[in-house]
């Protein structure tokens, strides 16, 4: 049954902290009407190794998860499954098999033939919840601040039960009726007609139709249009309410307003209703539940149509928005079907989550001026996934109607002048277009356009006329140019007064007049949330005197947010880069700002390549009212990175940096002293390559995680004087490192030594799981496997003092967790504990370069069976004479 909360039940375990404590890796893969092995393989892949994946061979995919996944405990969560074909299922488990520690994989499905077909260990069928549990959801989102009303509670309760024990039904009413305060309007609700409605051939919940059936009329457009999403398909707030925007869905705003703001109010208020919920995959993006896109589709009958999904479907003269998904087949073909449907509103191309993502989508210039031709009435139209598109017809000019246009990724070499004439245009994305290197001349003709994106686009530089594009909300970036050559001046940027969200202005170089810069008005942009300003790199015949004073005259707002300076060759910084009046700022990068020889106040940063700073001193907290208002509290990242001539570091303890999570510390040669000790919410200290930065390190509590990569031949360096009893992960690398009295935490669970650390004998580490020793004279020469019960990975690597690992004969019982063992170039190395290595689940095993080792231990090949049966492992002996062992 749909709606019952399968989905919600899998994804609190998914993302229970048991789990994450319990399973090294794990995917949530939405699988939907088609199961279709590649994009599922392709998925698991991306989730695990948190990266895209642009592998279309499924041969290669699985090579790919397998090693991924040897030797790792997984989870995987497959849901809403549809496929009923034993052989599909059975690819699937073959292909993640092998090389695993451990699989789990839990399934969500409305068919019992599926749960027959997997053969579970187990099948829990969800049942509907009692009265009494329906209510207490019903009233969470029906009463605001959860204040009962005696009188209601007794309509809702009578309400509830017509909900039939179903969570989503539940969610769905108790949002429509938070709106609703007088008393007779839940009366009409509970005695509407709709609840007695049979289901008939649309299974419609009759508790979501009668949601729709509440909505305002505004809204109820704005659900029905997105019926030409296919199910599981994720989207965007911004993206959607473009969409909106571009069919007149909206209503004008009153006062100040924009359409935006309203699109968003709109999308706010579906969500609070439970039309749309967050995506599981990605927390910036929604889905439709599938009941509720069932619903959508079922309203907008005829005109909506989804291609490749409602073959089933005739294409009628009525149908006014197609959307249409990447597939094996050339799909162009196809759209001559819908040629009748001549008053077509929207084009929209998709990319479907049921199916593969073929990236190379061929349609003709032919073709596309076919469709341009046909489809007159269009005010959508995206071709982003014909990503071969080099050229756009003429005929786009004959689009009067247009208001958004996508060639997101495309690589289209330029637009047509006529593009110039579509007056109405709001939206032009041009995200990605690896060969546009300019813009039509008469850009300046598009009095409507208010999103223009040319993000990762290389515009060599932009029109003159810019500044006539008045109604431009967002401006992804600006390239000033070059005016003896046409270029568009940056002052142009001062006639824009509703500029919001990020803006890019690079070559700023050009810039010769500081009145220019004065004319951009940057600080009356209330609506810029991200700014970056980049000079071009390594620019020649700079003026340094001329960029500072253009800079000083480029200050933003103080709502802004995030700020970026960028290969800016003056000397000074300019007066009011870290005033105390840009308290919302929570990012700052200055990068290639390689004369500047001091460092401003700020209040976040992330700082690279300044090579001429050697101080930083009181200037860096403030004005000089730091005892009264505290600096940095906001920031969460601080890095320093690549300073040559930094020396030294005031430290400021009056209380700064109180949320400061993350301290890194990268390239600083010559840096001496200590580091801020007051630091309560630090998490993550990084120190590498500071060889003069001594330390009494601070240790707050709430540190998890500590690098030290340091390389000095002074062995008495590095004090650990006390580690954070949270800490997790320590890393010491090129440095003479003491612990404690107390030794290491017993939280730790990753160990990393690269140098000298000298652990306490005697003392058990039981929770360390990775254990990772290289070179470091003096550091190791017997490692006491009993002193680490709970070891999964032991790597130890030029270790020229490492003579054997021990045991205990108790502890041969106890290496369980054990799964991979490296030891490379150890030349002293002789021998394994005496009566072999007892660990069962051992799957990978490599020695290498040990010269003095001879044997293995008598009878030590029986007690590790892992090796036997998965036939995973080459044992490798490199001695005087080269001994290969397969097992």
């Amino acid at each position: 049954m749909g709606g019952v909360g399968k989905t919600t039940l899998a994804r609190l375990v998914y993302n229970d902290n048991r789990v994450k404590e319990n399973f090294d890796l794990k995917a949530w893969v939405c699988v939907s009407d088609t199961f279709d092995g590649s994009r599922i393989a392709k998925t698991i892949l991306e989730e695990i190794t948190l990266s895209n994946c642009d592998i279309h061979s499924l041969n290669l995919l699985q090579i790919r998860i397998r090693e991924s996944l040897k030797g790792k405990k997984f989870l995987l969560v497959l849901d809403d499954v549809w496929n009923e074909e034993y052989i599909a299922w059975d690819k699937l488990v073959t292909m993640l098999r092998c090389g695993a520690k451990e699989i789990k994989i839990i399934i969500t499905t409305r068919s019992e033939n599926v749960a027959t077909i997997v053969q579970p260990i187990s099948i829990h069928h969800l049942m509907q919840l009692s009265d009494e549990e329906c209510w207490l959801l019903f009233a969470k989102h029906a009463f605001k601040n959860g204040e009962l009303n005696l009188d209601k509670e007794l309509v809702g309760r009578k309400i509830v039960c017509k909900c039939k024990g179903l969570p989503l039904a539940a969610k769905a009413v108790g949002g429509m009726l938070q709106s609703k305060q007088d008393l007779r309007e839940w009366n009409h609700i509970l005695e509407s007609d709709i609840w007695d409605l049979p289901g008939g051939e649309s299974s419609i919940l009759p508790a979501l139709r009668l949601s729709y059936n509440y909505l305002p009329s505004h809204l109820k457009r704005c659900f029905t249009y997105c019926s030409i999403f296919p199910k599981d398909f994720e989207f965007s707030k911004e993206e959607l309410v473009l969409l909106w925007m571009a069919e007149d869905l909206l209503l004008k705003p009153k006062g100040n307003g924009s359409m935006e703001e309203i699109g968003e109010q709109y999308f706010d208020e579906l969500i609070s209703r439970s039309f749309f919920q967050r995506s599981n995959n990605d927390e910036l993006c929604f889905i439709m539940h599938d009941l509720f896109n069932d619903l959508a589709k079922f309203i907008s009958g005829e005109f909506c149509f989804r291609l490749e999904i409602d073959n089933s479907l005739e294409i009628t003269k009525k149908m006014r928005h197609l959307s249409y998904f990447p597939t094996k087949f050339v799909v162009p073909k196809k759209f001559k079907e819908s040629y009748e449907a001549k008053n077509l509103r929207t084009f929209l191309g998709l990319k479907s989550p049921s199916t593969s993502n073929f990236r190379i989508n061929f349609i003709s210039t032919m073709e596309i001026n076919d469709l341009l031709c046909t489809f007159k009435c269009l005010r959508v139209l995206s071709l982003s996934l014909y990503i071969l598109i080099n050229v756009l017809p003429d005929s786009v000019g004959n689009l009067k109607h247009l208001r958004y246009l996508n060639l997101n990724g495309t690589f289209i070499k330029g637009l047509p002048d006529s593009v110039c004439g579509l007056y109405n245009l709001q939206t032009l994305l041009l995200r990605n277009c690896c060969s546009l290197v300019e813009l039509p001349t008469n850009m300046g003709r598009l009095v409507n356009l208010r999103h223009l994106d040319i993000r990762g686009t290389p515009l060599k530089g932009m029109p003159m006329h810019m500044g006539k594009l008045r109604s431009l909300q967002n401006l992804s970036a600006l390239c000033v140019g070059k005016e003896k050559h046409g270029g568009s001046s940056i002052k142009e940027l001062g006639e824009l007064p509703h500029l919001s969200g990020s803006l890019c202005i690079s070559n700023l170089e050009n810039v010769y007049q500081t009145r220019d810069a004065k004319e951009v008005n940057l600080k009356d942009k209330k609506g810029l949330s991200e700014l970056k300003l980049k000079w071009g790199s390594g620019h020649e015949n700079y003026d340094s005197g001329q960029e500072r004073e253009v800079l000083e005259q480029l200050c933003p707002h103080t709502n802004l947010k995030s700020l970026s300076i960028i290969s800016y060759y003056g000397a000074e910084y300019p007066s009011w880069l870290g005033a105390c009046s840009f308290s919302n700022m929570v990012s700052l990068k200055l990068d290639d700002c390689r004369y500047c020889s001091s460092l401003p106040p700020l209040g976040q940063l992330s700082i690279e390549g300044l090579g001429r700073v050697s101080c930083v001193d009181s200037e860096f907290y403030g004005d000089g009212s730091w005892a009264t208002n505290k600096p940095f509290k906001s920031l969460e990242k601080l890095t320093f990175k690549w300073m040559p001539e930094w020396k030294e570091w005031f430290i400021f303890e009056g209380g700064v940096f109180p949320t400061l999570r993350e301290l890194r510390i990268i390239g600083c040669p010559k840096l001496t002293g200590n580091l801020p000790s007051l630091l309560p919410s630090l998490s993550v200290i990084e120190i590498r390559y500071c060889p003069q930065l001594v330390a009494s390190l601070p240790s707050p509590s709430a540190l998890h995680e500590l690098t030290l990569i340091v390389y000095t031949l002074d062995k008495d360096l590095v004090a650990l004087n006390e580690l954070s009893p949270k800490l997790q992960s320590l890393a010491v690398g090129g440095c003479h490192a003491s612990l404690p009295e107390g030794g290491l935490p017993t939280t730790l669970k990753t160990l990393q030594i690269n140098g000298v650390l000298q652990l306490p004998g005697g003392r058990h580490y039981p929770s360390v799981e990775s254990l990772n020793v290289e070179r470091g004279p003096g550091s190791l020469w017997s490692l006491p496997l009993e002193f680490f019960p709970k070891l999964k990975s032991v790597e130890i690597r030029y270790s020229d003092n490492l003579e054997s690992l021990s045991a205990s004969d108790k502890s041969l019982l106890d290496l369980t967790s054990l799964t991979k063992l490296t030891i490379h170039s150890c030349p002293n190395f002789v021998s394994f504990p005496i009566g072999g290595l007892c660990a069962p689940n051992l799957t990978q095993i490599s020695i290498a370069g040990c010269k003095k080792l001879k044997s293995l231990a008598e009878g030590m090949h029986t007690l590790l069976p892992s090796l036997i049966q998965r036939r995973r492992c080459c044992l490798l002996l490199l001695s005087a004479s080269t001994f290969l062992f397969h097992i």
